[in-house]
């Protein structure tokens, strides 16, 4: 069954709309006509299924029939804290972390940060930029909400994300003992889990003590080291099996 993303604002009661390119490719690419059915999301967790009743030129009404929360969102809630890598490993980051599930990115500057951000207008290009890739990705992989992407964090800025959380951990090549899965093992009645990863030169050991004292806790990802790009990925994914979100 079609389904297609519709803002909030066009959900009024029984009745939605549907403006934009997608009328056209509900229209003549699909070629659907009144009382098709389809399935609208409204970005923010619930899908809705829906009768096509009128078609004009510029838009599409449809009458509601029945409002469910998207069965394809975790119920873990996973902030991904990714320290801005060099062009465009943010915007694969955020596609791909948008696949597995994460709901929420900040983006943090950090020590070791090459990509700096000179001003406010650059800062909201990219941000727009990337918030563009994460609605596009939800649609590509069938999610029910679209990932926050909060503005651009230094690492002292996280700390109010940092203490809504129930569980922090931190992707650390210098940790030798602690393993990702005994701490997840250990953290099992939880709602919530903030993930940090250093830019491409790591962390600095300063920035690994003040996550620390936040509360974080340090992991080893194993003897290989991984990848800026690949390491959010590969916790993501991991935390997301342990916690039955892959079932």
């Amino acid at each position: 069954m079609p389904k297609f993303f519709v803002d909030s604002s066009n959900i009024q009661g029984s009745i939605a709309k549907i403006y934009g390119t997608d009328v056209k490719h509900i229209t003549k690419v699909l070629r659907l006509q009144t009382k098709s059915i389809l399935i609208l999301c409204d970005g923010e967790g619930f899908d809705y299924v829906a009768r096509l009743s009128k078609i004009e030129s510029d838009a599409l009404t449809l009458d509601i029939i029945e409002k469910k929360p998207c069965i394809a969102e975790p119920e873990l809630k996973v902030t991904l804290f990714q320290s801005i890598p060099k062009n465009p490993k943010m915007e694969y980051i955020i596609e791909k972390c948008t696949e597995l599930g994460i709901d929420s990115i900040c983006p943090v500057v950090t020590e070791r940060t090459v990509i700096k951000v000179d001003s406010n207008e650059a800062a909201e290009k990219k941000l727009e930029r990337w918030r563009k890739i994460a609605k596009e990705s939800v649609k590509q992989c069938a999610r029910g909400a679209v990932p926050n992407i909060y503005d651009i964090y230094s690492l002292d800025e996280t700390q109010g994300l940092v203490k809504c959380l129930d569980l922090v951990i931190v992707a650390y090549e210098e940790e030798k003992v602690t393993s990702l899965k005994s701490v997840l093992s250990r953290n099992k009645n939880i709602s919530s889990i903030g993930i940090f990863i250093g830019p491409e030169g790591g962390f600095d050991r300063s920035e690994i003590e003040f996550l620390k004292s936040m509360g974080a806790q340090t992991v080893t990802l194993g003897n290989r080291i991984l990848r800026t790009e690949t390491a959010g990925q590969a916790v993501l994914s991991a935390v997301m099996y342990e916690f039955d979100e892959m079932q």
